[in-house]
């Protein structure tokens, strides 16, 4: 039986956890990487392997520190079969199961006989919940007969549910720079078109109103973009009159 883990290294733990960054949301392996690290470090003796699957049409991502079980895990979820599938399609965790016993050689015969193969007899599956959406697992691995301790397996849920708080954080902060992004695009368009209209309208002595429309028709029969065009007409590398045919 592996040793106990002391309160001060579990809270070091969940602030790895709580403080991990991912390159990009749609590649959070780092972070899934941790997960299965510590899993396997802290609750009792149990393999742990991750695997992330962001959608229906995406291959499974498997981390974990075995390269058998990282091989178990995506050959299950290939076949949609185990505790790391049913998981993460049910969003509710799957508890202790004797791999030796009828029930699990019945729905999972490939995953149960090849984790008894590799010397593990007890299975459960965690879901990964990013805001909403589950979209992955945790899956322990007992070795031998023994149970799976309700005290690890809730431990095991509360570390996977700071990774799910972390990739949700992620994801949102993403979102945030896309959308200021996008805002501030769209207010440097917008100050260019004013600008043009400004010179236009000055240039010309014509109202705002017909700079715009002129503007827009060049932009238009010319099949360009109007801020393309405005900035061009700022810059002084494009002369429109009011009469001007293209």
């Amino acid at each position: 039986m592996s040793e106990p883990v002391s309160q001060q290294r579990l809270a070091d733990v969940f602030v790895d956890l709580a403080a991990s960054r991912t390159d990009e949301p749609s590649d959070p392996t780092g972070l899934l990487t941790a997960l299965a690290a510590h899993g396997t470090e802290v609750l009792g003796g149990c393999a742990a392997t991750v695997v992330y699957v962001p959608d229906d049409h995406a291959s499974p991502r498997v981390t974990g520190t075995d390269p058998a079980l990282v091989r178990l895990a995506r050959d299950a979820f290939d076949r949609d079969e185990g505790p790391g599938p049913q998981a993460r399609r049910t969003g509710r965790p799957v508890p202790d199961t004797d791999l030796t016993r009828e029930p699990a050689r019945r729905d999972w015969p490939r995953f149960a006989g090849r984790a008894l193969e590799l010397g593990y007899g007890r299975a459960a599956g965690l879901p990964l919940r990013v805001g909403a959406h589950t979209l992955g697992a945790l899956i322990l691995l007992g070795p031998g007969s023994a149970p799976l301790r309700p005290d690890l397996l809730d431990l095991g849920q509360s570390l996977t549910d700071v990774a799910g708080c972390v990739l949700d954080r992620e994801r949102r902060l993403a979102e945030s720079r896309a959308l200021a992004d996008q805002l501030g695009r769209a207010l440097t368009s917008r100050i260019v078109i004013e600008q043009a209209k400004g010179t236009l309208a000055a240039g010309l002595s014509i109202s705002v109103g017909e700079a715009f429309e002129l503007l827009r028709s060049h932009a238009r029969s010319h099949r360009r973009r109007l801020t393309d065009v405005a900035r061009d007409v700022v810059e002084r590398h494009l002369q429109l009159t009011p009469n001007r045919r293209p």
